[in-house]
């Protein structure tokens, strides 16, 4: 449990940093995270990390709404299908109204979160094992911890993609370094008390579906806590149906905003119904595995913007970059960081060769990240 902690505060330190630095950027491009990438990619080269990225948002979407959608039909006795519609409706609502709605619904929402979930605290930590050790020898226990606080990081990395969508419309002049200040100390604040939470619960030993756990868990105050389930489902789904619906007008789809916000509402409704039988764990394993292109595109964005100042541009003035097809060397650079990193990955679906010999220690991130990076 102690080196569980210690993972998450490492891989949030990470994680948290990452998401931080990119949203840092929004006040200065004044556009969304995906169409900023055309500055590095080519107007056409955009299309590959605009796709993967309209694919992630609309599957995770989708996976959050099998649990928030279970939590209503715990809650309300409500078939599983009618629990999903009100709550697409819901999400959807969001979406369409878009910028200020969401900003104020998170808001709102984050105040009701946290009083639940220091509920959910002081009933749900008493319960934990807090000594529990691990009896692996010591390279097995190694590759967990640094497997563990990879998986730390790139849970709050991987919204690195959406982090501009929600600071674009701040003042150009706004500090770079309080936009950072807010975004890392809200995700880790939010993140390592969760998980920590989460790994406590873990010692319990309950293996239960996730509603079953959190009713199990809090006892005779399970409503409040499905309450939590359902507004962090709403929460976290309205920045992925909105970064969808962005992402999917990257790829210069000819429909207008809302329209592409209902598309990906009703894809990951179907997807969310259809996943309901028992799908939505391999919906997790394979979106686990595509998210590993974050890693080489963080890199070459952060390059483009933080070493080449200047150079990033509001849309009432777009460089004459944005007008090439593709620009090669952000693109070459981005294969090439993912090329490498494939043998350094672990995930449910591909163990490769180096993450074998490592003891399934993960670190395919940070090398995609480093050589693409450099090489761009």
């Amino acid at each position: 449990f102690v080196d569980g902690v210690i993972a998450i505060l490492v891989g949030n330190l990470i994680g948290c940093s990452l998401l931080a630095l990119t949203a840092s950027m929004g006040p200065e491009i004044g556009m969304p995270q995906l169409s900023f990438t055309r500055h590095s990619f080519g107007l056409r080269g955009a299309y590959l990390p605009a796709l993967l990225n309209w694919v992630s948002a609309s599957g995770w979407y989708a996976v959050n709404s099998i649990v928030g959608s279970l939590a209503i039909a715990r809650l309300t006795t409500l078939p599983f299908w009618v629990s999903l519609l009100v709550l697409t409706i819901a999400q959807m609502v969001l979406g369409i109204y878009g910028y200020n709605l969401i900003h104020r619904f998170e808001a709102i929402s984050a105040v009701l979160l946290a009083i639940i979930f220091l509920l959910m605290s002081v009933i749900g930590l008493p319960q934990a094992h807090f000594g529990l050790t691990s009896k692996l020898p010591l390279p097995d226990h190694l590759g967990l911890f640094v497997l563990t606080t990879t998986a730390v990081a790139s849970y709050v990395f991987s919204w690195s993609p959406y982090a501009s969508d929600y600071a674009r419309y701040l003042p150009k002049d706004t500090s770079k370094w309080r936009v950072f200040g807010a975004v890392f100390a809200g995700s880790f604040i939010g993140c390592v008390w969760l998980q920590v939470l989460g790994a406590a619960v873990a010692t319990i030993g309950l293996n239960l579906a996730p509603i079953d756990l959190v009713v199990k868990v809090m006892g005779s105050l399970w409503v409040p806590a499905l309450i939590a389930v359902i507004l962090g489902t709403i929460a976290a789904n309205a920045l992925n149906i909105y970064t969808g619906a962005l992402s999917l007008l990257t790829l210069d789809v000819p429909i207008k905003r809302w329209i592409s916000v209902i598309a990906v509402g009703i894809l990951g409704g179907l997807l969310a119904l259809y996943g309901s039988s028992g799908l939505s764990g391999k919906y997790e394993n394979f979106l686990l595995l595509i998210s590993y292109w974050i890693g080489p595109w963080l890199a070459i964005v952060f390059v483009d913007f933080f070493l080449h100042p200047g150079q990033a541009m509001r849309p009432d003035g777009l460089s004459t970059s944005f007008k090439r097809a593709i620009e090669w060397p952000g693109m070459l650079a981005f294969l090439v960081g993912l090329a490498v990193s494939i043998p350094f990955m672990n995930s449910s679906l591909y163990t490769g060769p180096i993450a074998n010999l490592l003891h399934g220690a993960d670190i395919a991130y940070y090398v995609g990240m480093l050589v693409a990076g450099v090489l761009y």
